[in-house]
């Protein structure tokens, strides 16, 4: 679990969540899904940006109907990279 949960916003329909994320590369649960290849935008609500860019490198289905998107985010800046990295740090239990 993360400390606070950044919601993805898909242009063109759905949404997704940031599961695991080294600042480069990321792992996203989605409710849609992409071919790798595919260059996402993402509406989102941070303090340092309103909009994220991320390139899908791989897509898996879960079976409740969800998506494991896997890929590399682009253009990011500083800022940006470091409010969504501490994100993923996971809460004290």
């Amino acid at each position: 679990m993360t400390q606070d949960r950044i919601v993805l916003k898909w242009r063109g329909g759905g949404e997704g969540t940031i599961v695991d994320s080294d600042g480069l590369y990321a792992t996203l649960q989605s409710t849609r899904q992409a071919a790798p290849g595919t260059p996402l935008w993402a509406d989102v609500s941070m303090k340092s940006g309103k909009v994220v860019r991320f390139k899908v490198k791989g897509c898996k289905r879960l079976d409740e109907g969800m998506f494991v998107l896997k890929g590399r985010w682009v253009d990011l800046s500083k800022t940006m990279r470091e409010e969504i990295l501490t994100a993923c740090i996971p809460a004290p239990e």
